[in-house]
Protein backbone atom coordinates (compact mmCIF):
# COMPACT_ATOMS: atom_id res chain seq x y z
CA UNK A 1 0.00 0.00 0.00
CA UNK A 2 2.78 2.18 0.45
CA UNK A 3 3.18 2.42 -3.82
CA UNK A 4 -0.07 3.89 -4.01
CA UNK A 5 1.11 7.42 -2.51
CA UNK A 6 4.36 8.09 -5.10
CA UNK A 7 2.12 6.39 -7.61
CA UNK A 8 -0.69 9.14 -7.18
CA UNK A 9 1.80 12.09 -6.37
CA UNK A 10 3.36 11.47 -9.90
CA UNK A 11 0.20 11.32 -11.73
CA UNK A 12 -1.22 14.10 -9.71
CA UNK A 13 2.39 15.77 -11.20
CA UNK A 14 1.55 14.99 -14.54
CA UNK A 15 -1.71 15.89 -14.38
CA UNK A 16 -0.70 19.09 -13.41
CA UNK A 17 2.31 19.75 -15.83
CA UNK A 18 -0.19 18.97 -18.72
CA UNK A 19 -2.26 21.79 -17.06
CA UNK A 20 0.27 24.53 -17.03
CA UNK A 21 1.90 23.30 -20.49
CA UNK A 22 -1.16 23.43 -22.17
CA UNK A 23 -2.30 26.85 -20.68
CA UNK A 24 1.15 28.42 -21.39
CA UNK A 25 1.36 26.89 -24.11
CA UNK A 26 -1.26 27.68 -26.11
CA UNK A 27 -1.56 31.33 -28.19
CA UNK A 28 -4.88 32.45 -26.33
CA UNK A 29 -6.55 34.58 -29.45
CA UNK A 30 -9.72 36.40 -28.55
CA UNK A 31 -11.58 38.33 -30.80
CA UNK A 32 -13.06 42.05 -30.68
CA UNK A 33 -17.07 40.53 -31.32
CA UNK A 34 -19.08 37.72 -31.54
CA UNK A 35 -20.43 37.32 -35.00
CA UNK A 36 -23.79 38.49 -35.11
CA UNK A 37 -26.92 36.79 -36.69
CA UNK A 38 -29.82 39.41 -37.04
CA UNK A 39 -32.06 36.63 -37.58
CA UNK A 40 -30.96 34.63 -34.35
CA UNK A 41 -30.41 37.14 -31.17
CA UNK A 42 -29.09 34.44 -29.21
CA UNK A 43 -25.98 33.86 -31.71
CA UNK A 44 -25.91 30.55 -30.79
CA UNK A 45 -24.48 29.42 -33.42
CA UNK A 46 -22.33 31.39 -33.60
CA UNK A 47 -20.86 30.50 -30.21
CA UNK A 48 -20.87 27.16 -31.01
CA UNK A 49 -18.35 28.14 -34.17
CA UNK A 50 -16.19 29.78 -32.37
CA UNK A 51 -15.93 27.17 -29.52
CA UNK A 52 -15.57 24.01 -32.04
CA UNK A 53 -13.06 26.62 -34.40
CA UNK A 54 -10.92 28.48 -32.66
CA UNK A 55 -11.21 27.81 -28.91
CA UNK A 56 -11.23 24.26 -28.73
CA UNK A 57 -7.99 23.86 -26.52
CA UNK A 58 -9.63 25.97 -23.50
CA UNK A 59 -12.69 23.55 -24.13
CA UNK A 60 -10.77 20.32 -23.82
CA UNK A 61 -9.27 21.70 -20.53
CA UNK A 62 -12.24 23.02 -19.12
CA UNK A 63 -13.77 19.83 -19.88
CA UNK A 64 -10.86 17.85 -18.31
CA UNK A 65 -11.08 19.90 -15.09
CA UNK A 66 -14.64 19.53 -14.89
CA UNK A 67 -14.58 15.58 -14.93
CA UNK A 68 -12.19 16.21 -12.12
CA UNK A 69 -14.35 18.01 -9.81
CA UNK A 70 -16.86 15.89 -10.72
CA UNK A 71 -14.81 12.75 -10.05
CA UNK A 72 -13.43 14.52 -6.45
CA UNK A 73 -17.47 15.56 -6.01
CA UNK A 74 -18.51 11.86 -6.25
CA UNK A 75 -15.30 10.69 -3.70
CA UNK A 76 -15.89 13.77 -1.41
CA UNK A 77 -19.71 12.49 -1.27
CA UNK A 78 -19.43 8.57 -0.79
CA UNK A 79 -17.17 9.35 2.59
CA UNK A 80 -15.11 7.09 4.24
CA UNK A 81 -17.80 5.38 6.39
CA UNK A 82 -19.24 3.24 2.80
CA UNK A 83 -16.21 1.49 2.33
Amino acid sequence: MRINRPLAFLVALLFTAVVVVGAFGTSWNTVSELPENPADQSNIEGIGMLIFTHYVAPFEVLSIVLLASLIGAIYMAKGEGNR
